[in-house]
């Protein structure tokens, strides 16, 4: 656990020590998320130059989201028994390592390994991330991690419209230039790292830690409203996953964009995402969470309705703006609540065991959309089933607000 939560009395977002440390964190995981999402942004460029059918691409992603879950809790358990800054360094660390390996992969092999790295360095930043936060704030804390996923959903517009200028540059100078999109990533990570060695004022800690996994699953899943939660909470996972991976690729080859419109498709997903995650944030801290997640997933089903029943441009835009506003607006307000439920001494573990769960389940939606259109050639007819998803997730929610669990 952290030993230092040094903070304003007001509990600043933008000022004093937490703060400081608060914005250096939100600038990191824009940093991640910019590495991450320019994975789905390439992929067509990535798919011609490895000669990956959908399937295999789809595979590809999964294993990028496999071992962010599997990250999730040794990096929460870490950060409570060794310090926040330790486990956040490291796994920026990873994290380098594997955006610079996959500048230079040549193979399939290779491309699933350096995915592999960036899902572990990412997973492990993750959940130190929130414990931290969650230090520092208690009041606040929905605005605080409204800041972190909108810094997250800024970073995967940057990757969006990257991706847009390396599609581009195939089309008008036979490119690909898929690798050079990642050296501005990696630079900006490596002053990151510097940053939080030299600002942050816990200590680097190393000693040998017990994960505990049956004490932990114990705790956190024999309350039925985390199990209940936890089961939403997977349907959105598959959902944010499978789209957000599969949207390019969708827009290009199904609704027929140009290379132009499709980057700022995909960018309208996440810049979307900005305002709704940090509106989220502070209507949870003020009014009932649960009616908000439970309308975020409704509203992300709705947009994904209006995607799928129309092919002007302009509709199909709107379908991401809407889609976006429901479910980005979903994760800092069931986070905040989720922290509101876990024991403060092993929040980072506990948190990071449902993280482990839910993320895991849904990094396999990425597979199961390659799997529909490789099968059936329709990514239309997959994104039918994250509908149902959606819906069956805030169904869930009501029930678990009405029966007052």
């Amino acid at each position: 656990m952290s030993i230092d939560s040094t903070n304003v009395p007001e509990e600043s977002l933008l000022r004093g020590y937490a703060g400081k440390i608060s914005l250096l964190l939100a600038f990191g995981w824009l940093m991640i998320m910019s590495g991450r999402s320019l994975l789905p942004a390439l992929l067509p460029l990535i798919s011609i130059e490895l000669s990956l059918t959908p399937d295999k691409a789809g595979f590809a992603l999964t294993v990028v989201w496999l071992f962010y879950s599997v990250a999730q809790y040794p990096g929460g358990r870490f950060s409570d028994q060794l310090s926040r800054k330790t486990v956040l360094v490291f796994s920026l660390c990873a994290l380098v390592l594997g955006l610079a390996l996959l500048t230079q992969t040549q193979s399939y092999l290779q491309f699933l390994a350096a995915g592999a790295l960036l899902g572990v360095g990412a997973g492990g930043y993750f959940c130190p991330t929130r414990a931290l936060l969650s230090d520092f704030y208690s009041k606040k804390r929905g605005q605080a991690f409204g800041i972190q996923v909108a810094s997250g959903r800024t970073g995967s517009a940057v990757a969006a419209l990257s991706g847009g200028v390396a599609l581009g540059g195939l089309a008008i100078l036979g490119g690909p230039f898929w690798r050079e999109a990642f050296f501005p990533v990696i630079l900006l990570l490596i002053c990151v790292i510097f940053l939080l060695h030299k600002w942050s004022k816990e200590p680097y800690k190393f000693s040998r830690v017990s994960l505990d996994l049956g004490s932990t699953g114990s705790r956190v899943f024999r309350n039925k409203k985390i199990r209940l939660i936890l089961i939403a909470y997977i349907f959105f996972a598959i959902t944010s996953q499978a789209f957000s991976s599969f949207l390019p690729t969708f827009l290009l080859i199904e609704r027929g964009f140009s290379t132009t419109l499709t980057s700022i498709g995909f960018a309208t997903l996440f810049l979307v995402g900005v305002p709704s995650t940090l509106l989220g944030g502070f209507i949870g801290d003020r009014f009932s969470r649960m009616y908000v997640t439970i309308s975020a997933l409704f509203i992300g089903a709705i947009g994904l309705i209006i995607l799928l029943l129309f092919e002007s441009p302009t509709l199909v835009i709107f379908g991401i703006i809407v889609y976006a506003l429901g479910t980005w607006a979903f994760p800092p307000v069931m986070q905040s609540y989720l922290f509101e439920l876990f024991p403060e001494d092993t929040v980072g573990g506990d948190f990071g065991a449902l993280k482990t769960i839910y993320t895991g389940v849904g990094s396999f939606g990425s597979t199961y959309v390659g799997i529909v259109a490789a099968y059936y050639g329709s990514y239309g007819l997959a994104f039918v089933g994250l509908i149902v998803a959606l819906l069956l997730g805030s169904s869930i929610l009501f029930f678990i607000n009405r029966s007052k669990l």
